[in-house]
């Protein structure tokens, strides 16, 4: 299991996010802050450079609605996880 977490760099207590913690196509469940307990799921888009899709869900089949956020580059998906401050376990 590999962790990933997010705090603003502002934020007492804050961590930075490391971007190889960050796992793309990979199944990842929130463990830490408000979305705790849902899943995640991070989709590659075939853009120049890539940009990511973030798919969050209430069970790991996605079977149950949750949300999608587009972010424009990797620094972006980075300050995604900043600003949720998600810890999040990778399967």
């Amino acid at each position: 299991m590999v962790r990933a977490w997010g705090t603003p760099e502002s934020a007492p207590g804050a961590r930075k996010v490391e971007s190889r913690m960050i796992q793309i196509g990979v199944l990842g469940r929130i463990v830490e802050v408000d979305e705790a307990g849902r899943f995640v799921f991070i989709k590659e888009l075939p853009d120049e450079p890539p940009s990511y899709l973030v798919l969050t869900a209430a069970d790991e089949e996605f079977k149950v609605p949750g949300g999608d956020e587009w972010v424009e580059d990797y620094a972006s998906l980075i300050a995604f996880f900043q600003e949720g401050r998600w810890v999040v376990e990778w399967r």
